[in-house]
């Protein structure tokens, strides 16, 4: 038995781990090679399963997870036309819960999984500081503090998760010596980490996440009247409200931008407000959302120049009823609001540490990050005793249909995942190339790979890029297309109008510019490519309009780009 909890705890931390995992072979080696150490892992996790799952008790949350679950392969398998990665690895995280949830009858090895976390937490803010002070590299050029991760907004929700934690641990005179101190430590670490991370939405769900905290393990309610109470409630509103504020001024485009976009996915959740446009669809439906946000209404220049064509809403719970609609939102608020309703005291740092994360995600995208995505899990599965009781146990021939669907679930994702390890080394190597004057060879090694990376939409750009410069627009459109299914940014299309005017298609290709132009309207490129297009096929008029335009638009970002299309722009006007 105590091998088996041995091998349970080294099983997990080495999943949790993952975070960690950085392979600069590949492309993209920040994010990507996470996913294929978790894959492998996960293939060891699913072998331990049948010696750790016995006749477990079930809960409320377990039943909602496993409703959660199938809803999402029902969106994915109706609604969803692509195979994206992304889908394979929520499926392991099925095994990954059920042997979270194994540990429920062992305090200690519970406990000792939250050490494992608060221990990686302290690493991750200890190696965000070293690079602060660049004794590290950061992942990321524009940013000096990013951690094991690309940039630093997953980074800090990663800390602010484990803050509450460790202010638990520091706080609890039951827990032992080592584990307060390991708690004061963390604590001491990652306060600093998170504040140079500049995260606002991490900075307010840590903040939240420990005043649970601070009520449960601190004696100051028990010291005041009910009058001081009161005031020190009024007080503490005001001055959550002054820094709310101080926050919002402190990156104000910022937070006008994930106003628009959050706006744009309302109107995008009428067209299809029950079940959603499909699991992993959001970035692919956002663009036409926005081309018709603007052209339906007239909005203000503020509105024009913080937008943009995001991968992510930036809240994980609109982006959910973007893509799974209000049915699959509603399904999830109750998983995640199932362990709170019958609350016990020993889970309480569990809900706050919960609480955090679930804060973090109404301004971030932790769900789309691997590591907190994994990290979600594990707080899920932990907190899910503390949900209502089934009244009922695994029996035998159900424990065999979960050990039969991880291992069925794993095969599949592992089969999928693994073997686009070595296309990722070869794409890196593809990249350095694809800039050189040998393009029809490039875009035949491009070719090579395309059933391996199809799934990603930065691949399908660079090969329906190569296409161009080798002359076969057509083929490049197709792949323009195809990478359509996974995103909206307008260059995809400015992209294509490029390639309908080498084959002569000049009202398809003036079509591509406008719809391009309407999706982000503070763009200045693809009123250019109209201007351009206009002044080769001697549509003076037009040119003249577009060059006008072009000479009055705002300027978002000044760059020498936008003053090279000035000068063309005032070329046209002089000639005139």
């Amino acid at each position: 038995m105590m091998i088996k909890k041995i091998l349970t705890i080294i099983a997990l931390t080495i999943v949790i781990c993952t975070v960690f995992v950085i392979d600069s072979s590949l492309s993209q080696g920040v994010v990507k090679a996470k996913y294929f150490w978790f894959a492998g892992m996960m293939c060891i996790i699913s072998l331990l399963i049948p010696f750790i799952l016995k006749n477990n008790e079930i809960f409320i949350t377990d039943i909602l997870f496993i409703i959660w679950i199938v809803y999402i392969n029902i969106s994915r398998f109706f609604l969803t036309v692509n195979n994206n990665i992304n889908w394979q690895l929520t499926l392991l995280m099925i095994p990954l819960y059920i042997a979270v949830r194994t540990t429920e009858e062992n305090k200690k090895l519970q406990q000792r999984l939250l050490d494992v976390v608060l221990v990686i937490v302290l690493i991750e803010a200890a190696y965000g500081l070293l690079q602060v002070y660049g004794f590290v590299r950061s992942n990321h050029i524009l940013y000096s503090i990013t951690g094991t991760f690309f940039n630093p907004g997953p980074y800090s929700g990663f800390i602010a998760v484990g803050i509450p934690l460790a202010l638990s641990f520091s706080l609890n005179k039951s827990l032992p010596k080592w584990e307060q101190i390991l708690g004061a430590f963390t604590l001491f670490l990652s306060l600093p980490a998170l504040t140079a991370a500049m995260s606002r939405a991490a900075w307010i769900a840590a903040f939240v996440g420990c005043v649970p905290v601070l009520i449960r393990f601190t004696s100051f309610r028990f010291r005041v009247s009910n009058y001081k109470r009161i005031t020190l409630l009024v007080v503490g509103c005001i001055f959550v409200l002054i820094l709310m504020v101080g926050m919002y001024h402190m990156k104000k485009d910022s937070a006008d931008g994930r106003w628009v976009i959050w706006n744009v996915s309302m109107k995008a959740v009428k067209e299809n407000p029950l079940f959603g446009v499909g699991y992993g669809r959001f970035a692919a439906v956002y663009g036409e959302s926005q081309a018709e946000y603007f052209l339906n209404q007239e909005r203000s220049d503020a509105q024009i120049m913080v937008a943009d064509s995001p991968d992510y809403a930036f809240n994980e719970y609109v982006q959910m009823t973007v893509e799974l609609g209000v049915v699959g939102l509603i399904l999830f608020l109750l998983l995640i609001a199932s362990p709170f309703v019958k609350r016990k005291k020993s889970f309480l740092t569990i809900h706050a540490t919960l609480l955090t994360f679930l804060v973090f995600a109404a301004f971030s995208y932790p769900f789309n990050v691997l590591p907190l995505g994994i990290l979600f899990i594990i707080l899920l599965a932990l907190s899910a005793q503390s949900s209502r009781k089934c009244n009922f146990y695994l029996s035998f021939w159900v424990r065999v249909i979960i050990i039969s669907a991880c291992f069925g679930v794993t095969a599949y994702s592992a089969y999928n995942i693994l073997p686009k390890q070595s296309a990722y080394k070869s794409w890196k190597i593809l990249q350095q190339l694809k800039d050189t004057n040998a393009y029809s060879r490039t875009a035949e090694e491009y070719g090579n790979f395309y059933d391996m990376l199809r799934h990603e939409k930065k691949f399908l750009f660079e090969y329906a890029q190569c296409l161009t410069k080798a002359g076969k627009y057509k083929e490049s459109n197709r792949l323009f297309e195809e990478y359509l299914l996974y995103g909206s940014d307008p260059m995809a299309y400015n992209c294509m109008g490029n390639n309908f005017k080498e084959m002569g298609e000049y009202k398809i290709a003036e079509y591509m510019y406008i719809y391009a132009s309407q999706i982000v309207p503070n763009r200045h490129y693809p009123l250019y490519l109209l201007m351009k297009l206009y002044t080769e096929i001697g549509q003076t008029e037009k040119a003249i309009e577009m060059a006008e335009k072009l000479l009055k638009k705002p300027i978002k970002v000044y760059s020498e780009a936008i003053s090279e299309m000035q000068k063309e722009a005032k070329k046209i006007m002089i000639n005139d």
